[in-house]
């Protein structure tokens, strides 16, 4: 053979080649809606358990949709509830009959004073409130959905760093036999050390899935929180049931349940 054929016959593998990978990525790429590769991880039947994901949905309590489209997922899931809701009862009741695990979400003081908070600050248990009011409110939202296993908390920013507060807050998990879940929605959060020194079980959020709500950033944390699983065996997840997440998530449902082992709450921690 010549060198002008051989030289040719590199060239065209090459060519062929890159076609070859360009084709592979796309097709790979476009599987899951341009989002970064899922990568399949072996299942337990070869020694790699898939790990598993307690997924939280929160905000529900105001319509009686919602927990159709949650339901629609066919995966194990938690609920967190708004207490005094026109529809709280409702749907932490459906909730559990579907087999979810069902939470309060508590309001609790954030830092920031936005707008919308401060209508009704009033609602929420924290140091703008005695501690006479705040008892008031955690008896109140307390007994509002008693089939709760626990609770996690509704902004809570300022009142998940006060000591005094959460030790309040706690002292009922405590004496109700309730779990918390940290929603960590600040980093400075105190609630999983005070809990410890009360005696309740707490576990704290690994991460939230629609921190901001568009489909792609959507995709993009999910790959980080399939990472995060794998590392740590175990996450908690929190999400919200907007139009956005629940797209991405039956969209990439089929990929996800090779990844992931979606587990309530209560088999999360393992009651």
């Amino acid at each position: 053979m010549g060198k002008v054929a051989k030289i040719s016959l590199i060239i065209g593998f090459i060519i062929i080649a890159a076609l070859v990978l360009y084709t592979s990525f796309r097709t790979t790429k476009d599987a899951i809606g341009n989002a970064p590769t899922l990568a399949v991880i072996p299942d337990a039947a070869s020694g790699y358990p898939r790990p598993y994901c307690a997924l939280i949905f929160d905000d529900l309590g105001t319509s009686i949709e919602e927990i159709k489209s949650l339901y629609d997922l066919d995966i194990p899931l938690t609920i967190s509830v708004f207490p005094e809701e026109r529809f709280s009862k409702n749907v932490a009741y459906i909730g559990q009959r579907c087999g979810f695990s069902v939470l309060i979400h508590l309001p609790l003081e954030p830092k920031t004073e936005i707008e919308s908070y401060r209508k009704v600050k009033k609602d929420f248990i924290g140091t703008h409130h005695g501690r006479q009011g705040n008892e008031r409110l955690l008896r109140k939202y307390l007994n509002s959905i008693r089939i709760a296993m626990g609770v996690n908390n509704h902004m809570g920013s300022k009142a998940t760093e006060n000591p005094k507060i959460m030790r309040l807050v706690l002292s009922h998990m405590k004496r109700d036999n309730l779990v918390f879940v940290d929603s960590l929605t600040s980093l400075d959060s105190i609630a999983c050390e005070v809990a410890a020194q009360v005696g309740v079980r707490c576990r704290r959020n690994d991460g939230f899935l629609d921190a901001v709500d568009d489909t792609e950033v959507i995709k993009e944390k999910i790959v980080k929180l399939i990472a995060l699983a794998r590392e740590k065996g175990k996450i908690i997840v929190i999400a919200h049931p907007r139009a956005n997440t629940l797209t991405v998530l039956e969209e990439l449902m089929p990929a996800l349940k090779e990844q992931l082992q979606f587990v309530t709450l209560k088999d999360y921690l393992e009651l």
